[in-house]
């Protein structure tokens, strides 16, 4: 006689709960499982594992995932967000000061070349009229 095993259905939190997409037959595999292409027992179909991200647009009910330490990540990455954009506002500013200071340095830069024209045009001038005094005396 054939002794038949009645299933039993002890399932941990490491089991990914999942179906079969041509005969709808449920599976369970452990989670390292996921992403990996298994031969269903019921229809023998060809049946890639589910990854979380795939699983994500299916009835949550369907999955068993652990889902410890997750949120001390996402605290973590929380935390390492609001850190970035205290990081960010801080370069905002000086990067504000530095175009302040370009702006201002370009201002005094052209102030200095209308000057420094007005003294080269002085000198020039100054330099002729030295040039005009020299000429009488030689011809005495």
């Amino acid at each position: 006689m054939s002794e038949q095993h009645p299933m039993t259905e002890d399932f941990t939190e490491d089991d990914l709960i999942f179906e079969c997409p041509f005969c709808e037959k449920s599976m369970a595999i452990d989670k390292r499982g996921m992403g990996l292409t298994i031969q269903c027992p019921e229809c023998e179909g060809l049946v890639k594992v589910p990854t979380v991200s795939e699983s994500s647009d299916e009835d949550p009910h369907t999955l068993s995932m652990p889902v410890e330490g997750l949120a001390d990540a996402l605290e973590h990455h929380r935390e390492e967000l609001q850190a970035l954009k205290e990081k960010l506002s801080s370069v905002e500013t000086v990067r504000e000061k530095l175009e302040q200071q370009t702006k201002d340095h370009e201002e005094k830069l052209t102030r200095l070349r209308r000057e420094f024209g007005s003294i080269q045009s002085a000198l020039d001038q100054v330099s002729m009229l030295l040039v005009d005094d020299d000429e009488p005396s030689k011809s005495v």
